[in-house]
């Protein structure tokens, strides 16, 4: 189950699920508009710790939700 890896993000990283999807939502439109995103933008968007901003780009990378640029 899917949300399950979500749910395991969110203990990993310290973030309410809300916030978590939150980031997640303007990550993915960012994406979608671009055509991709690096990292570095992904930082600018969501102003939260950059180890947890990473970590997130990272898990949606691997999840498939987002594509690098």
């Amino acid at each position: 189950e899917k949300t399950s890896y979500h749910l395991e993000l969110c203990q990993v990283v310290r973030l309410v699920p809300g916030a978590y999807l939150e980031y997640k939502q303007a990550l993915l439109n960012e994406c979608r508009r671009q055509g991709g995103l690096r990292l570095a933008q992904a930082r600018a968007l969501i102003k939260i710790d950059v180890n947890k901003t990473r970590k997130i780009y990272d898990f949606l990378i691997k999840e498939g939700y987002i594509t690098k640029a």
